[in-house]
């Protein structure tokens, strides 16, 4: 429980994980599943050996899934009816043309007209009956991009959308409490494109949020803000320089907590305390330029067992280069003058992803990547010296369009892939790429959704099936 008397404690218990603490005790509690947002678990989901002719497959219908999450036991949370940009990343995925573009001179009008359209929502699913119980985030006035949600160490859940935080009761499934987060920018179009895009928890339980400028965030500063989850008040509001990648939060027993983000140009480090964020700029570096021909980077997913962090550019749309992908040493005196790109494919062709890096920070040390614009899918190992080596590629085999997840003990990689008009789950060994089953799932479209992994030997996928309202949460057990 946060006490605003103790804001200057961020240390932890000896029992709490430093990657797991302030969550709620479940498997998956945020959008990649721990403070380091790694997509790893372990000693869950499907089997490590199992046979890929028991795999089935239930679904019930949501619109526009985009994020999931588990809770209590039976109990899985998503949250989804945010449009914006989502019907654009589907179609160049599946190599059509694209109608209109995504700048800013033309987004405004069919962003409002989407928002009439959708409300964005948290969805409660009963894995047994796949019936779905669903809480409306209606109050926001802003852009309709999605957000985000938690599952806190209080039994709250929270979640954030259009620039409204809500605190939720998980048990009625309506809202306790919720307040309008500050907006960016000096004019109404400014205010209009503030996004927030999900949060972190720290130990002492408060929330920390980001919100930008959807477009003009290498110019414009956004807000970064310390939230009491008690009284959803504002502890800290500070102007920095902030992008779409989702924040990651080192903390220790016996360290500082800290804060890394990743924003049009820079890969950035803050120290968090009392009064608030302090910019790391010894360990802060540029790994782009605007004119680069790269668009800004995925989230950092941090290594936290060797030091190191590591994320991938070209995360939006207009990229004119191939994926690259970075490592940063945790440690200043390690740190190079300016952070350069490593291939994450063999084949060079221009590609994005809208979706970050995944992989396992604790046992295994590697990275899975893909790029869905040109099939590529590929595994990295990486070393507490920085240096990294391809593990293995399955190039032009699979349309890779979801977030995937990892039960490294089990040595299983859960990806989909889209081929023929129809999307697929599909299950590969993780240290080797092997394809181990596939099971076709009812979705038509390439999706903007998550896999993540159930605490009942399950796994899900959510389809966005963007365009309409026919989105799809599925669940993958064995018969």
């Amino acid at each position: 429980m946060h006490n605003a008397s103790e804001q200057s404690d961020f240390s932890l218990t000896s029992a709490e994980i430093p990657w797991r603490a302030g969550y709620y005790p479940t498997l998956w509690p945020s959008e990649h599943t721990d403070l380091w947002r790694s997509h790893t678990v372990f000693d869950a989901g499907l089997p490590a050996q199992f046979e890929a002719a028991q795999l089935q497959v239930e679904s019930a219908n949501l619109n526009l899934p985009v994020w999931g999450y588990t809770r209590a036991e039976n109990q899985v949370f998503v949250i989804g009816g945010s449009p914006f940009m989502l019907e654009i990343f589907t179609t160049q995925i599946k190599g059509e043309p694209l109608q209109g573009d995504a700048t800013q001179a033309t987004a405004a009008g069919f962003a409002i007209e989407q928002a009439q359209a959708n409300v964005p929502y948290v969805a409660r699913v009963n894995t047994l009956t796949m019936q779905v119980t669903q809480f409306a985030m209606s109050e926001g006035k802003t852009l309709n991009y999605t957000g985000g949600m938690l599952m806190h160490a209080n039994g709250f859940v929270y979640a954030v959308a259009q620039s409204v935080l809500y605190k939720i009761d998980a048990n009625t499934m309506q809202a306790v409490q919720s307040l309008q987060l500050p907006v960016v920018g000096d004019d109404v179009e400014g205010h209009f494109f503030t996004t927030y895009n999900g949060m972190q928890v720290l130990a002492n339980g408060q929330l920390v949020l980001k919100g930008f400028h959807f477009f003009e965030n290498a110019s414009v500063p956004g807000w970064l803000l310390l939230i009491n989850p008690d009284t959803l008040a504002l502890d800290v509001k500070q102007s920095a320089m902030l992008s779409s990648a989702r924040l990651t939060v080192q903390q220790s027993s016996d360290g500082p907590t800290y804060l890394y983000q990743v924003n049009a140009t820079q890969s950035l480090r803050y120290l968090i305390t009392e009064a608030g964020f302090s910019l790391d700029t010894a360990w802060t570096r540029d790994y782009r330029s605007v004119d680069s021909g790269s668009t800004q980077a995925s989230s950092p997913l941090l290594y936290g067992k060797i030091g190191q962090i590591a994320f991938a550019d070209n995360t939006a749309p207009g990229a004119s280069t191939p994926i690259n992908f970075y490592m940063q040493p945790l440690a200043v005196d390690e740190l190079p003058a300016e952070l350069e790109g490593r291939p994450a494919f063999d084949v060079s062709l221009p590609g994005y992803n809208f979706f970050m890096i995944a992989g396992d920070p604790f046992q295994r040390q590697l990275m899975v990547y893909y790029d869905p614009i040109n099939r590529l899918l590929a595994a990295h190992q990486f070393s507490a010296d920085g240096s990294s080596s391809l593990l293995w590629e399955r190039n032009d085999v699979y349309t890779v369009s979801a977030s995937p997840a990892i039960v490294s003990d089990r040595d299983l990689l859960y990806i989909d892939n889209y081929q023929d008009g129809r999307d697929y789950f599909v299950v590969l060994r993780l240290s080797t790429g092997e394809e181990l089953a596939s099971i076709p799932l009812a979705a038509k479209l390439p999706t903007i959704g998550t896999i993540f992994v159930g605490m009942n030997q399950d796994v899900f996928i959510l389809n966005s099936e963007a365009g309409g309202k026919n989105g799809l949460i599925s669940r993958i057990t064995l018969a």
